[in-house]
């Protein structure tokens, strides 16, 4: 495994850890999404800038940044439609 996806992994879990530990100790209304909600009603740039950083992550990159090489059974794929 990379680096990179260990990193992510490590985040998502210390992320979904911590908002069982804070909704455990303090309640629903200290979790992590009750926070977001909160901010997005007063700020609604917020939800826009997370959908702006999805967008980026998932937008579709070239075939070289993303394995290395071209991928050539894709090509010969769309040729065929």
């Amino acid at each position: 495994m990379n680096i990179t996806i260990a990193f992510i992994i490590f985040l998502v879990v210390i992320i979904a850890v911590f908002d069982v530990w804070i909704i455990a100790k303090k309640g629903k209304q200290e979790s992590i999404s009750a926070h977001i909600i909160r901010l997005s009603h007063k700020h609604p740039s917020i939800p826009f800038l997370l959908g702006y950083v999805a967008g980026h992550l998932f937008w579709k990159m070239n075939d070289v940044s993303v394995w290395g090489v071209i991928q050539w059974s894709l090509l010969i794929v769309l040729e065929k439609t």
